[in-house]
């Protein structure tokens, strides 16, 4: 049996599209009342990204994706407006013939500040999305502002990218953080590890579990109950800082850290970081990351039926 069947009623998946916009409005506006002056929303808005696991029936997927400015861009613009804040929040985007997995920047007003398109993409997002080519930030009232998407934060250079074009603040919508195989708590690990390495506060905005917001210097702020439809907060103050520099400031005169250690990069000897074929990769000759839209079809449909129980 087909376990996608009911999966490919489009007019089922157009309502729970908008049920899902629904909650995601509803979550929002549970932030604004609270005062917040940005929000994070987790990636997929529309939670659509499934459909793309049916390779057999690509317009499946391609079918509910939207260009930006649109009718999902248009929902949260008026809750921005409305509470006089920022949103982050990923979705899906067509530009042309293109299909982009997009972090979408709203300012108070409800105008869209930015975007960001996914540079890491998995596999299964391989069969139908297009990849970005760049780490743009944006500025805001309270500071600048980048944002990277789920597998993205599994590559530490994303997060530098961001840093190094001067993100003060990382945004991250996911699915998960977490990498099966890996130690216990590899997911938190790996978001705190972003911010300690560039300074730099992370928000993870992720689905009912996990979510969490780590402050430069590592320390978690806020964290969301595992399978809870929650809502965290935290204040970050930008111009301060965590640590304490007193010790740097006397050997070396200066007591900003971020300032110290990202002038002190020796980037003219990082040049296996932009080497398309490092010789690590001599390891992995026989481990071609190819399969076949056959076999990814296998997997991705015993996955969905785990999922759907």
């Amino acid at each position: 049996m087909n376990v996608f069947g009911g999966e490919r009623d489009r007019d089922l998946g157009r309502r729970k599209k908008e049920e899902n916009l629904d909650m995601a409005c509803r979550l929002l506006a549970r932030a604004g009342e609270a005062g917040c002056d940005i929000v994070a929303y987790p990636e997929d808005i529309q939670a659509i990204a499934h459909y793309g696991y049916y390779y057999a029936e690509p317009d499946l997927f391609a079918g509910y994706v939207e260009s930006i400015p649109g009718p999902t861009t248009e929902r949260v613009s008026e809750v921005a407006e409305k509470h006089n804040m920022h949103v982050v929040f990923g979705t899906y985007e067509r530009i042309g013939d293109a299909i982009y997995n997009t972090a979408v920047l709203m300012g108070r007003t409800g105008e869209i500040i930015g975007k960001y398109h996914k540079v890491q993409l998995p596999d299964v997002e391989r069969w139908s999305v297009t990849h970005g080519d760049s780490f743009p930030v944006f500025e805001t009232d309270f500071g600048t502002v980048g944002m990277m998407i789920c597998y993205d934060i599994n590559f530490p250079e994303v997060a530098r990218c961001l840093t190094l074009n001067g993100a003060e603040l990382l945004f991250h919508p996911t699915m998960g953080y977490s990498m099966p195989g890996q130690c216990e708590g590899n997911g938190l690990m790996r978001v705190r590890m972003r911010a300690i390495d560039n300074f730099t506060p992370v928000v993870v905005a992720t689905c009912g579990r996990d979510t969490v917001i780590v402050d430069s210097d590592g320390t978690v702020l806020a964290m969301g109950r595992p399978e809870a439809e929650d809502i965290i907060f935290a204040t970050i103050d930008l111009d301060g800082t965590p640590m304490d520099h007193s010790q740097w400031e006397l050997i070396t005169g200066v007591a900003d850290v971020k300032a110290r250690l990202l002038q002190e990069r020796r980037p003219e000897l990082f040049t296996p970081l932009t080497d398309p074929r490092p010789r690590v990769l001599e390891r992995y000759r026989d481990k071609p990351l190819k399969s076949t839209p056959e076999q990814r079809q296998e997997v991705f449909e015993e996955l969905y039926r785990r999922w759907s129980g």
